[in-house]
């Protein structure tokens, strides 16, 4: 019943439009059922009877049913089940291949194979509220009821073609969806006997398609459409097609209940959390998952929420937070409702043990200067921090930074970190913290030497490109504090590999 809930009530909850009343007696039944669809195949050009056929067999109904005393109107909420078994048949087809004049036609043969395989997927029905009308002669209520289908039946498949002497096989998939008319109605249970009412009801008169129109339309149709290199034409079509003969599959669907069926009375009222979700404590990235059980009228809906916020698509009895963050932890609680209350779960807190996300890796600081080492933790508050040097704690490093203030050699060495929550530790392993004297790096500038007189003014120019006479730029201008004066270009440094040569000259300046 619970796999019921899940596949059918809740697909229904936005299409309930019945308002909760005191005067809705609600029922429930789980029955054996049989029915089955005949299902076969074949090709609309071969001889009359090249088919093949099987049957897919119906197992149980599950149903909730909706009395309202007030408006006189019964509704049918529920599911039928089918067995997940794989069936396969084969037979043999002969078609006439006309060729281009002027060769006659050709008889060829073919042996065909078809393999079916439906997914266990209830037909999920609603009939919504139905009228109820009472016949005198009978002593009971009748209802003249077409339900709505929610879904249809999976169907994965494939097929062996041998013609020729050629082998052909593919794999298809299709799903069969009930066609709802006036010509063409599928009933539930069209009588009603109140005699053990409200403790209970019994109910017949489970009604069939109409065979001769079909119960079912494929998507896609056909399947397979396939012609082999001798012209052998395959064409597989799952539902109804007009064709003369059986060269069809989903013909026929009927079900039938030899007896008449109790449903009991369930309680009306608003949801009962039978096993509340538990609280968990997850590593980080871990998957965490918190379920929920729940009774009541169906049907249930679930809502769960993050810190009191709802949770996006987080609508089911079962919830997974998957690859944890920090940004997942808190306080989670699920509201069920249905069409008499809505009831809150307890909270589960979710939490997480410590964790080191991004580790303090080794650090290079200068002597005299100021400086930090730092790792970012993740966890449950409150997280508590303790540095340590060479094996031995720091005093007052109890965070997750650790501020250095005019940095001398001594505090060089190997720094490490724990850190704790109440779940327990993890340690940041030693990496080295290594004191320079100071930042220096190597370069080589190009220099001119200038000869002249003290305090006179010169200008110095550059260019890249010698073939130019007026693609000389003024790069500085200086006085003379020497007779002989080195001038080094800082501009360019030729160590560079993207170092472009310049050539230089002086002139008298201004």
């Amino acid at each position: 019943m619970k796999q019921y809930q899940s596949l059918s009530f809740i697909l229904l909850i936005m299409t309930l439009a019945t308002e909760a009343r005191s005067e809705i007696d609600i029922f429930h039944l789980s029955t054996p059922i049989s029915g089955s669809i005949s299902m076969s195949a074949g090709d609309p050009s071969g001889i009359s009877g090249s088919s093949g056929a099987i049957d897919l067999y119906f197992s149980s109904l599950e149903e909730t049913v909706y009395i309202d005393t007030e408006e006189h109107t019964m509704r049918q909420v529920g599911a039928i089940f089918y067995p997940d078994s794989a069936f396969t048949f084969q037979f043999e087809d002969t078609q006439e291949i006309v060729g281009p004049l002027p060769s006659p036609p050709t008889q060829v043969s073919a042996t065909v194979t078809v393999h079916l395989a439906p997914t266990l997927n209830p037909l999920v029905f609603d009939t919504g509220p139905q009228p109820l009308t009472f016949e005198t002669s009978g002593g009971f209520y009748s209802i003249n009821n077409a339900p709505i289908f929610g879904n249809g039946i999976q169907m994965n498949g494939y097929y062996s073609l041998i013609t020729g002497g050629q082998t052909y096989s593919n794999s298809f998939s299709y799903s069969l969806s009930i066609l709802n008319s006036s010509q063409n109605q599928v009933f539930t249970f069209k009588h009603l006997f109140l005699t053990n009412s409200p403790s209970s009801i019994e109910l017949s008169g489970l009604g069939i398609a109409i065979p001769e129109l079909g119960a079912f339309f494929p998507s896609p149709g056909p399947v397979v459409d396939f012609t082999a290199l001798n012209g052998y034409h395959f064409q597989l079509s799952p539902g109804f097609e007009p064709w003369p003969g059986s060269r069809h599959l989903g013909e026929i669907f009927g079900w039938t209940l030899t007896n008449t069926i109790t449903a009991t009375n369930i309680a009306s009222g608003a949801p009962i959390i039978t096993n509340q979700p538990r609280s968990l404590v997850v590593h980080a990235h871990d998957m965490a998952s918190f379920q929920v059980s729940a009774s009541g009228t169906v049907p249930l809906a679930y809502q769960w929420t993050l810190n009191g916020t709802n949770l996006a698509g987080a609508t089911s009895g079962t919830l997974t937070v998957s690859n944890v963050m920090p940004t997942d932890l808190g306080l989670y609680a699920v509201i069920v409702t249905n069409n008499f209350g809505t009831t809150v779960s307890s909270n589960a807190q979710l939490e997480m043990y410590p964790f080191i996300a991004a580790p303090f890796t080794g650090a290079v600081l200068y002597w005299g200067q100021d400086g930090q080492i730092s790792l970012n933790a993740w966890g449950t508050e409150p997280l508590s921090y303790q540095w340590f040097k060479d094996g031995i704690s720091v005093s007052n490093a109890t965070s997750g930074l650790l501020m250095l203030t005019n940095v001398q050699f001594s505090d060089a060495g190997r720094y490490s970190a724990v850190v704790t929550n109440p779940f327990g530790s993890v340690t940041n392993l030693a990496a080295s913290l290594i004191v320079q004297p100071a930042g220096v790096s190597l370069g080589l500038y190009p220099g001119v030497t200038i000869k002249g007189v003290v305090g006179f003014h010169y200008s110095i120019q550059s260019t890249t490109d010698l073939t130019t006479t007026n693609s000389w730029m003024n790069v500085t201008n200086i006085v003379l504090t020497q007779p002989t004066q080195l001038w080094i270009d800082t501009d360019a440094d030729t160590s560079q590999p993207n170092y472009i040569r310049r050539y230089y000259r002086v002139l008298p300046g201004q």
